[in-house]
């Protein structure tokens, strides 16, 4: 007779879902977000104005994105690997003893872990609002720089809807708010996206862990 044992995996998989996927996948998941933009513009029955709160920016972009993800021959690699998008996503990890469960905007999530997601958090950004801009920082960047957010993720990343001004002079006051979070390397372009992309690395708190915050621009003042 045959037994059963127990087999334990040599090289069991991580708990850090963008270490996983690794930056093929990480960039798999950049350029849907990416694709989903641009398609939100080419909606001619989408409108959004200075006045467009982030929800419904948000909703509206998932739409896309979830298209993108149905369709044959799309995001294979990120499909075979059991990952799929999240919209308004709780995140019990860091949850107090009383109240709501942390959510986050936007994720894509592994099938088989409920704390292992590549995150996406949104913020409006407007010319001439630096309570925007300390927005960004305080409830994004610490969102994740305290673990609040994507606590079992080296990479994460935060969506800027900029609604009226320009990208590079936004860019510029939020490399100096986010310099007082004490960034192991600040904002810089990211070069192989042709969209306005940028890379900031900080020290997680709750860890102690290097983390990968990937900050993408949406320009909506066309």
């Amino acid at each position: 007779m045959s037994s059963i044992r127990n087999i334990t995996a040599s090289s069991p998989v991580p708990d850090d879902l963008a270490k996983r996927l690794g930056p093929k996948g990480i960039n798999e998941i950049i350029l849907i977000f990416w694709q989903g933009y641009h398609d939100l513009l080419d909606d001619p029955n989408i409108v959004i104005t200075d006045a467009t709160q982030e929800d419904d920016i948000t909703q509206e972009w998932y739409g896309k994105i979830s298209i993108r993800w149905s369709e044959r021959n799309r995001a294979t690699f990120l499909k075979n690997n059991f990952i799929t998008p999240v919209h308004q996503y709780q995140d019990p990890t860091f949850k107090k003893s009383r109240g709501y469960r942390p959510t986050i905007d936007f994720c894509f999530r592994d099938w088989n872990s409920a704390n292992s997601y590549f995150g996406a958090e949104c913020k409006n950004l407007y010319k001439n609002k630096n309570d925007k801009i300390k927005r960004y920082v305080e409830t994004g960047v610490k969102n994740y720089t305290s673990g609040r957010y994507g606590s079992k993720s080296s990479e994460s990343s935060i969506i800027g809807y900029v609604l009226s001004g320009k990208i590079t002079d936004i860019v510029q006051e939020l490399i100096a708010e986010i310099a007082n979070v004490s960034p192991i390397s600040n904002l810089s372009r990211e070069l192989h996206y042709k969209d306005p992309q940028y890379l900031s690395k900080h020290m997680r708190i709750c860890d102690n862990s290097e983390i990968s915050l990937h900050h993408l621009f949406f320009d909506f003042t066309y």
